[in-house]
């Protein structure tokens, strides 16, 4: 799960806000595993405060916890990679952010990317990953 499928779910003026509620309910009952990194949640805080309130991102803080969702870190070897994919793609605007998550999917291997982002559809994964939502992007 990337920042803007969080931010979605949280802000109810957010332009994808009622595309994004029904595919994490059918993610959730489908009972997937679902996924995102530290460094996802880092960025998702911060957009939270700035496009909702503080308060919004400290209640999706402390509530992240009872979702489930695991929350994969970006450690020292990951962190090259995405600095590798990051200098790589110099003709696309990628946020680092981004490139780590890129790294994480082709690490571990994943399918799927909730994610609204179309820079997810830019990179060129390892093999062939769906990005959800495909209609909302």
């Amino acid at each position: 799960m990337d920042a803007g499928a969080f931010l979605a779910l949280a802000d109810e003026d957010d332009t994808y806000h009622t595309a994004a509620k029904p595919i994490y309910t059918d993610l959730l009952l489908s009972k997937a595993q679902l996924l995102t990194s530290n460094f996802v949640l880092s960025e998702t805080y911060t957009l939270i405060r700035s496009k909702v309130s503080h308060r919004a991102a400290v209640d999706f803080m402390k509530g992240f916890d009872q979702t489930g969702i695991k929350v994969l870190r970006v450690g020292e070897a990951l962190e090259r990679t995405a600095k590798v994919i990051f200098v790589r793609y110099d003709d696309k605007d990628f946020s680092f952010v981004d490139c780590t998550s890129f790294a994480l999917i082709d690490h571990h291997r994943l399918d799927l990317a909730f994610a609204f982002d179309s820079h997810f559809r830019q990179y060129r994964f390892k093999r062939n990953v769906t990005i959800l939502p495909r209609e909302a992007a």
